[in-house]
């Protein structure tokens, strides 16, 4: 798995690499502009992030391949959990006139979770429905029979790219090109750390549906 690791990082990490050297070549050019010479500091800035975000993913998930990554559990109610974490995205700016509706049928359920990871991995999935289907996609996030479910009316995943949509790097054809290509995979490894199991089933204009099922406590 290090080898694995190693062997992907460096090589994804060799085109934005080789668009910093570009344009860090480029701001030495004496005839550069005043404008054009803050775009291609943009674009450095961008890539350097966009290489951060992508060396953070691969550790996390090679911690959790290898059950490296200590969980700070503390038993929460999930109804308050998953709301607050939907208000959120709500007052995110980048969702405005979204369609984002929550329901539950289950106010006493406990979870056991560490809360930051879990977020990330709950908010991976929605933010997929979001981001990879039309502004006037609809997605519902429901706590029902001690379970999450996450379901959307968008695109929808074709049959060939469902069998590999959890994993790492793996990018369907009807997903946008953005991103590391490690979140569906980092979110179902925090789930299967905490002991759980997601379920993901889609069809083609039809949209996608994930059930997410943790332990419950008494």
């Amino acid at each position: 798995m290090r080898n694995e690791w190693i062997s992907n990082v460096s090589h994804d990490l060799k085109t934005p690499l080789a668009s910093i050297r570009g344009y860090a070549e480029l701001l030495n050019e004496e005839q550069v502009s005043h404008a054009e010479r803050q775009e291609y500091a943009e674009v450095i800035e961008r890539q350097s992030l966009y290489m951060k975000e992508l060396l953070d993913d691969f550790n996390l998930t090679l911690r959790l391949r290898n059950q490296e990554l200590p969980l700070h559990i503390q038993e929460i109610k999930a109804e308050r959990f998953t709301r607050e974490m939907v208000i959120d995205i709500l007052n995110d700016p980048r969702y405005d006139g979204y369609h984002i509706n929550f329901e539950s049928d289950d106010p006493a359920l406990i979870w056991s979770i560490d809360q930051h990871l879990m977020k990330r991995a709950l908010l991976n999935f929605i933010h997929n429905a979001l981001l990879h289907n039309a502004s006037d996609v609809e997605v519902d996030i429901r706590l029902e029979a001690g379970k999450l479910i996450i379901e959307d009316n968008g695109n929808g995943i074709a049959p060939d790219d469902l069998e590999q949509i959890f994993d790492r790097y793996y990018r369907g054809t009807n997903t946008k090109a953005q991103g590391t290509g490690l979140g569906m995979a980092i979110a179902r490894d925090i789930i299967t750390a905490h002991g759980g199991t997601v379920y993901l089933t889609s069809e083609q204009h039809q949209g996608t549906k994930i059930v997410i099922a943790l332990k419950k406590e008494d």
